[in-house]
């Protein structure tokens, strides 16, 4: 009979991580703050980022380049509420919030874009043209 001495407190310690994840240190402290999702998408040409910011209105977003860190920042106000509305419970986020991204030095930071469309705010930021693939014909002689 051969016996295995099995660890179970690396588990342990990341479920309680995963437990306690996301619940701020000060009660008081709301811990639905606004902080949008993100994909960072390496593509050939360029690099993507894309953030999920409903109900943002297009003018209270500001993405800023500075050398290789990407600023992304914007509010979703808070809805009014009125004594006729009866509010029941309230789940949705508001406030402002910042995300930084630090970018690869392959990115041509002369070049961006943003665009938002649907709730979803795009970043395209090309990479620069010495760092993308190229292909060089081989010439064939008879």
């Amino acid at each position: 009979m051969t016996l295995m001495r099995v660890n179970r407190f690396p588990t342990l310690f990341r479920e309680f991580d995963e437990l306690f994840r996301g619940v701020p240190a000060d009660p008081t402290e709301d811990a639905r703050a606004f902080i949008p999702a993100a994909d960072v998408i390496e593509l050939p040409k360029h690099l993507e980022i894309r953030l999920d910011m409903p109900g943002v209105k297009p003018d209270q977003i500001e993405v800023k380049l500075d050398g290789d860190q990407l600023t992304i920042s914007a509010e979703r106000s808070e809805e009014k509420k009125t004594e006729a509305a009866g509010w029941i419970r309230q789940e949705r986020s508001q406030g402002r919030f910042v995300r930084t991204f630090n970018l690869p030095s392959s990115i041509d930071g002369a070049r961006p874009e943003a665009t938002y469309k649907h709730g979803v705010l795009v970043v395209t930021l090309p990479k620069r043209e010495e760092m993308l693939p190229r292909s060089l014909k081989v010439k064939v002689e008879a």
